[in-house]
């Protein structure tokens, strides 16, 4: 979109905006950005029209739309800035972008068309040339809106990737997010997952197999956000399953009560159950809820309902704990998750003793077994964790930390897939960048445990091969160098170049050597003179 056209969208904004109806306490608007155009990036093929379908769609439920497409960075900020003098106090916000997204070390980054050419090693280029999407949310809140709606069909393939393995690494999909009070974000895909732009080369769509989807949800009325999103999870996954894909997209609701965007006005009758009942239930309780008739409603779960709506986190946890177990519904379920969701999300940044945030996330865990399995939880847990053990090991007893944290980690459920593998590889750059490289490597070797499917991203890890070389000079007893003969044999196609290169470097009988030398041999990785160095200390460690 052209300055000229940009201005002229602000000024129609503007003069819809002055003459709304004087009793309307709030109103809507949206800014969505489509990106197709890259200059140093694979292009895209239907970011464009998704942007503009889903224009098509809001303008239809009442929101003020400023729509651009394929803009640079300075467009994009322009674009944002007339966005930022749109919303008022009380409004509800909504900002749609459909283009190419990037993770960095937890963070996502929007990224604009003129995006320079970034090679291995150039993270800060990203960083200083794309819009990183907590920053949408942070000034949206500063505006005062009271709702804000965040949905990025942004998780398309690594857009970095070069032949010979040269370009910048990453997954290709975004990182989990954890939103402030009032704020609801929906992603095309889940966390490291990547989506599909189109289900094939040959199909004619003219929306991502996201997006085509979600308008016709957004068309649907009565339906609440999070009702939207649990549709489009079913029906995202089974398009992208039809063609040998796995894509399921994410939502991170952290808003108190039900938003429906699109709503015919009428009234539910109170007798007649709706058919999306079911998506209302979290994914930890839904199994409870079908396998238990509903009980007879008990006085004190409205009490419950009465605390949460008050906000009263602590006390609600409290009573929680009183209600008799044969009442502990799904509705129970989802109340303990306001409640661990409510105290303790401000943990997150707290500075209370590191100790005490530990506890309260223990306590919730230990009261409430059910929040163990619930995804928003343990994203939570992850979040105020990984900020404690990090004031923890800048004190006097970092070894005890690191211990603590290990465990920290371990107990963290199996079944939560990438939700562990992501807390034990950012455990891993903790600990190696406030302790010593070489403990980063048993948190490695903690996420290389995952299935197949949840761990891919660990060999690539650009921090693996440094904390491995580490760990094997370590004495082969330490837990560190185990972990490091472990992570070498899982991940030898990505760390066998490092490992083999550094056996030059050693002098004497190194307890690198030491530790490397048979996983080399019985590889066959080495020649010459490497090869019968290690052969000699090979044959010295067997006598």
């Amino acid at each position: 979109m052209s300055r000229k056209h940009l201005c002229l969208a602000i000024l129609a904004l503007s003069v819809a905006i002055s003459f709304a109806a004087p009793a309307r306490a709030e109103k809507r608007v949206a800014l969505l950005v489509g990106n197709n155009a890259y200059e140093n990036i694979p292009r895209l093929q239907t970011a464009v029209n998704d942007a503009r379908a889903v224009g098509t769609v809001l303008r239809k439920l009442g929101f003020s739309v400023i729509s651009v497409e394929n803009q640079s960075r300075r467009a994009m900020s322009e674009a944002m800035l007339a966005f930022d003098k749109a919303v008022e106090p009380g409004d509800t916000a909504l900002f749609f972008f459909a283009g190419h997204g990037f993770e960095i070390q937890g963070q996502n980054y929007l990224l604009p068309t003129d995006l320079p050419e970034v090679r291995e090693g150039q993270e800060e280029l990203v960083r200083d040339s794309a819009i990183p999407a907590g920053r949408i949310i942070d000034r949206l809140q500063s505006r005062g809106a009271r709702t804000v709606v965040l949905v990025l069909d942004a998780c398309r393939n690594n857009p970095f990737e070069r032949p010979g393995g040269r370009g910048l690494k990453g997954s290709g999909g975004l990182a989990a997010m954890t939103p402030a009070e009032g704020v609801f974000i929906m992603f095309s895909a889940g966390a490291k997952q990547t989506a599909l732009d189109r289900l094939s080369s040959t199909e004619r769509a003219s929306n991502s197999v996201f997006t085509r989807n979600l308008i016709l949800r957004l068309a649907e009325k009565d339906l609440t956000l999070v009702q939207i999103a649990k549709r489009l999870q079913v029906e995202v996954r089974q398009l992208a399953a039809s063609v040998g894909r796995d894509q399921t997209p994410a939502y991170y609701d952290q808003v108190v009560g039900e938003i429906v965007l699109n709503s015919s006005g009428q009234p539910t009758p109170a007798d007649r159950p709706t058919p999306q009942t079911a998506a209302l239930l979290s994914d930890v309780d839904k199994r409870a809820a079908e396998a238990v008739p509903a009980p007879p409603i008990d006085p004190a779960i409205a009490e419950l309902d009465a605390l949460a709506a008050a906000k009263s986190w602590s006390e609600l946890r409290d009573h929680l704990t009183k209600v008799r177990p044969t009442a502990r519904d799904a509705h129970w379920a989802s109340l303990a998750e306001q409640a661990a969701i409510g105290e303790l999300t401000p943990l997150a940044t707290s500075a209370h003793p590191f100790a005490g945030r530990l506890a309260a996330l223990e306590h919730y865990a230990t009261s409430f077994p059910v929040l163990n399995d619930n995804p928003k939880f343990l994203v939570l847990r992850t979040s105020i964790g990984l900020s404690a053990f990090g004031d923890c090991l800048e004190q006097a007893y970092a070894v005890d930390c690191r211990r603590q944290l290990e465990s920290f980690v371990r107990t963290t459920p199996k079944n939560a897939g990438t939700v562990r593998v992501d807390l034990a590889r950012d455990a891993a750059r903790l600990v190696g960048r406030k302790l010593n490289r070489s403990a980063a490597a048993p948190f490695f070797a903690i996420a290389i445990e995952a299935p197949a499917e949840a761990n891919a991203a660990v060999c690539a890890d650009p921090d693996l091969a440094v904390a491995v070389i580490a760990a094997l000079g370590r004495p082969p007893d330490w837990d560190e160098a185990k972990a490091a003969g472990a992570l070498t044999e899982a991940c030898w196609n990505t760390l066998s170049t490092a490992v083999v290169a550094q056996v030059a470097r050693e002098n004497g009988d190194s307890y690198y050597l030491g530790n490397a030398c048979p996983i080399l041999l019985q590889r066959d990785a080495l020649t010459g003179l490497r090869a019968a160095r290690c052969q000699e200390i090979k044959s010295r460690q067997a006598k």
